[in-house]
């Protein structure tokens, strides 16, 4: 559903998952207006490759009584995770808690976004599986106290993504990654992941306190996700303990654009701590992954955010598309 708000010369169209843009109007006329709606509409309604293919992800789960399966990196029960064997193995050896395959020109990535960790966020009074204890409390990524992100709790999701299974580097203008796009890549575990901004009225820096102990907080759609550092691949999964954010290497998750996600630290660099990094988060070297130097972006400091951050303002490719 789309919203139209006419303000002078201007005329907003706001999208639930795309968020509001403006267009201007020099012209008071009704039809004009109409134009404008209809160029909106257009802009934003390209079907997703990957929708209506693939396999499901499992039945709506309830966030009162949902449960893990067990082990360090053990999906939700009813989650399915599947990964297509057409897939890059840096993919298929390394995603769960999501169903992965190939369509066309596209990596197709469809998540509940439910994270296999426990949280404050599931319920007030509770915890899920044996993972981890009550968040509530415990240290957040900066080692702060914990905030509680008002009465947002995790909740079920749809998120499809279609991710360019050969990335480029974009040429022209840069996207942004604050675009009003609903996620800007998707985690090891199936999580979204968003930009380098909090909510208007407030800073990302401030926002960190309401991460739990693994680096997630859900929005007041219920919609978890990881600005910032992903807990669940740490080296170090104590949620008492926050040494582990800057000496890891590992992957992380994959951008909208194609391009792999990780730690502070690049395997390509002898494990150091990644090194000509562009303003963009991102180089080009070889990983573990990639025997061929390729772009991938990492978790440093981020000058916008003012704290470390899986991405900055902007992709570096050409990026897919998400719906949810």
């Amino acid at each position: 559903m789309k919203v139209l708000l006419k303000l002078g010369a201007l005329v907003m169209v706001c999208s639930f998952l795309s968020g509001c843009s403006l267009f201007q109007s020099d012209d008071d006329d009704d039809n004009t207006t109409l134009m404008l709606l209809l160029l909106a509409a257009s802009q934003s309604s390209t079907s997703n490759p990957c929708s209506g293919s693939g396999a499901s992800t499992g039945s709506t789960i309830s966030n009162t009584t949902a449960t893990l399966t067990g082990g360090t990196n053990g999906c939700l029960n009813g989650v399915t995770t599947s990964m297509d064997s057409a897939l890059p193995s840096w993919i298929k050896n390394n995603f769960t808690c999501s169903v992965g395959y190939v369509v066309g020109d596209y990596y197709c990535f469809k998540s509940k976004n439910l994270p296999n960790h426990a949280s404050y966020y599931w319920t007030r009074n509770g915890t899920v599986g044996t993972n981890a204890a009550l968040d509530a409390g415990l240290p957040t990524l900066d080692g702060t106290t914990y905030t509680a992100a008002g009465t947002n709790r995790i909740g079920s999701q749809n998120f499809v993504y279609a991710i360019p299974k050969n990335p480029t580097r974009n040429t022209g203008s840069l996207t942004g990654t604050q675009g009003g796009l609903s996620s800007i890549g998707i985690t090891r575990n199936g999580v979204a992941i968003f930009n380098n901004a909090a909510a208007p009225g407030d800073t990302l820096a401030t926002e960190a306190t309401t991460f739990d102990a693994f680096g997630a907080h859900p929005n007041d759609q219920s919609i978890t996700h990881h600005h910032a550092w992903v807990k669940k691949f740490s080296t170090d999964q104590s949620a008492t303990s926050t040494t582990s954010y800057n000496d890891d290497t590992n992957l992380i998750g994959i951008a909208l654009d194609g391009y792999a996600i990780y730690g502070i630290r690049c395997s390509g660099q002898g494990n150091a701590t990644a090194s000509g990094l562009d303003t963009l988060h991102g180089h080009t070297t070889t990983t573990t992954d990639f025997a061929t130097a390729t772009y991938h972006y990492h978790f440093v400091l981020d000058s916008t955010a003012t704290i470390k951050t899986l991405m900055g303002s902007y992709f570096y490719g050409k990026i897919g598309q998400v719906s949810n």
